[in-house]
């Protein structure tokens, strides 16, 4: 299972299930630069999944203990609701200006995943001489 990537269990913050690349023995120029690439994307999206969710149960705290000082203990579907649509309203600038970032992020990997079959498969002809 060396020859693999692994993936671990959800990060308690961000949600997000963590990916060991695996590094081939004799990996070339356009695999280490998707490897890499897949790394840096991987990255950035747990730190803004991290820091939106830790956003979220501090406003959510806040929001409950909010409703129990007006003397509600707990809330109910309806007032968390409200919460859930205001935090959403509040950040639909973020997820969009995120969902533009990851869509260019993919496409990105995407190219360099072409360039690293295009030149296996280069590397393939020439083994077999065609």
């Amino acid at each position: 299972m060396n020859n693999v990537d692994s993936v671990g269990p959800p990060d308690p913050v961000s949600n997000l299930r963590p990916i060991k690349y695996h590094k081939p023995k004799h990996e070339s120029l356009v695999e280490r630069k998707l490897r890499l690439k897949r790394i840096e994307v991987a990255k950035w999206n747990h730190e803004f999944w991290s820091s939106h969710n830790l956003r979220f149960v501090k406003e959510r705290d806040a929001y409950k203990k909010c409703l129990a000082d007006k003397g509600i203990p707990t809330a109910n579907a309806d007032q968390m609701s409200e919460f859930y649509k205001d935090f959403l309203d509040r950040n639909w600038k973020t997820h969009l200006t995120y969902n533009f970032e990851w869509y260019k992020k993919n496409i990105s990997i995407v190219r360099l995943m072409m360039n690293t079959n295009i030149y296996k498969a280069i590397q393939w002809t020439k083994k077999f001489k065609f």
